[in-house]
């Protein structure tokens, strides 16, 4: 039975609602995050959800900003660290990028998951598109911090190849789950970005 804590505010029922329902879709999957589930989770009537968001889609929008808000704060400490060449950065996004990866295992199968079902339903098509904007923005963003970035088309680009990469490591380890194996595989990744041309030398000054 559900007993509901007392004075929570709306922000700190928001946050045990992502919490809950990125801890049903990693255990059970999207089919079972019910509103019902999440609230039972989240250890609320179900009547409170709606104080605090007002559909389903608001939360799983919510749950993908809070995936989104947690890659660009590790890809920016990361690079402000370690970003005196643009191929430092770009080595330092895909490391800060997989420690996030590695720390929080529950939350990548979610991720895919939503954005596969986002894309399945004509009225959260743009939710997984605004998801690989965010990521994209994120990647640009903390590149064009560095001596050596290109310019803005470019760089939006390789964020997006960068993004794609990881998308591919990402899927791979959740499927073979052998973490020397995906260590190994994104060091190959990154030697290949300190050979890349655009990588080792700074851009010209127009």
């Amino acid at each position: 039975m559900t007993v509901q804590r007392s004075r929570r505010s709306v922000d700190e029922r928001r946050e045990e609602l992502i919490d809950a329902t990125l801890t049903i879709l990693a255990t059970e999957g999207l089919p079972a995050a019910t509103t019902r589930r999440i609230t039972d989770q989240a250890d609320m009537a179900l009547g409170a959800f709606h104080y605090a968001f007002r559909s389903k889609d608001e939360l799983l929008r919510a749950v993908i900003e809070r995936m989104n808000t947690q890659i660009d704060q590790a890809l920016r400490a990361a690079v402000a660290a370690d970003g005196k060449t643009l191929a430092s950065a770009l080595e330092a996004i895909m490391q800060a990028y997989w420690d996030y990866v590695e720390g929080t295992p529950h939350v990548q199968l979610a991720q895919f998951e939503l954005t596969v079902h986002a894309l399945r339903d004509p009225d959260l098509q743009p939710l997984a598109a605004w998801h690989y904007e965010q990521l994209t923005d994120t990647v640009s963003t903390v590149m064009g911090s560095v001596p050596g970035a290109p310019a803005d088309r470019e760089r939006a680009a390789l964020a997006r190849f960068l993004i794609a990469t990881m998308d591919g490591l990402i899927l791979h380890h959740c499927v073979q789950a052998d973490l020397e194996a995906a260590h190994e595989r994104l060091k190959r990744y990154i030697v290949g970005i300190h050979h890349a041309p655009w990588a080792r030398e700074p851009a010209a000054a127009e």
